[in-house]
């Protein structure tokens, strides 16, 4: 068992009776309620607490994605933990996690996490996450290919970790001529791949069946496909 100091950072100075009025937090929370000056407090502050976890003797600290909301200020959490690397020794990094389904290349994501993972010297834990409903209204990202976007990201995600390059990727949904990752990964063959998840049980069955070696489930067919006829 590991135990992992884990963090959202939200926006704690947020006008609670003035975001009340609005019915999320998330998407549709006027940004007029930000206020940068009091932003910036709170970035130092997240991060000493977050610092202050290896003193205290944590296994991990996890830092995580959200989009457009007061309820976390990390869009980009392999920018916190490129700061955490540089105020740490001996703490894992656990970033819970990228959401692949959102990214139009996912090796943006490879490298990124290749890049943190030789900064702190194989101290990186690489979270990869489908992403809540809200970061698809974020991104504008069609959640009917969730589960196919997920899957086919990660896939090219460890082949560009484990695999020589320079070599081409043809998928449903991301097709690259070149796969050539600079740098590598510190640790080998690719750092501890951990797969978060709310509650869905494809989610929780997939990894599972991956250790196990068993192929790839086929998702449900009942739904129709985008744009197809639905027959009432």
């Amino acid at each position: 068992m590991k135990l992992v100091s884990f963090h959202l950072m939200p926006y704690r100075p947020l006008d609670l009776a003035e975001a009340a009025k609005h019915r999320s937090p998330w998407v549709v929370l006027p940004n007029r309620l930000y206020d940068p000056v009091k932003g910036a407090e709170e970035y130092a502050r997240h991060i000493e607490a977050l610092v202050y976890a290896e003193e205290l003797g944590f296994d991990a600290i996890g830092v995580n994605e959200h989009h457009q909301t007061a309820y976390g200020l990390m869009p980009a959490p392999n920018l916190i933990a490129s700061a955490l690397i540089q105020r740490t020794k001996r703490v894992q990094i656990a970033i819970l996690g990228r959401a692949l389904p959102l990214v139009n290349n996912p090796i943006y994501i490879a490298e990124e996490f290749a890049m943190l993972d030789v900064l702190s010297k194989g101290r990186i834990i690489a979270g990869f996450v489908r992403g809540i409903g809200s970061e698809y209204h974020s991104s504008g990202t069609n959640p009917y290919f969730s589960h196919e976007r997920f899957h086919e990201a990660h896939d090219l995600i460890i082949r560009a970790w484990t695999e020589p390059g320079p070599f081409a990727f043809d998928g449903d949904h991301f097709s690259l001529r070149y796969v050539n990752l600079w740098p590598r990964p510190y640790q080998s063959p690719h750092p501890p791949v951990w797969i978060p998840s709310q509650g869905s049980s494809e989610t929780v069955a997939w990894p599972r069946d991956l250790l196990l070696g068993r192929p790839r489930r086929a998702l449900p067919q009942h739904l129709p496909r985008p744009g197809a006829a639905i027959r009432l």
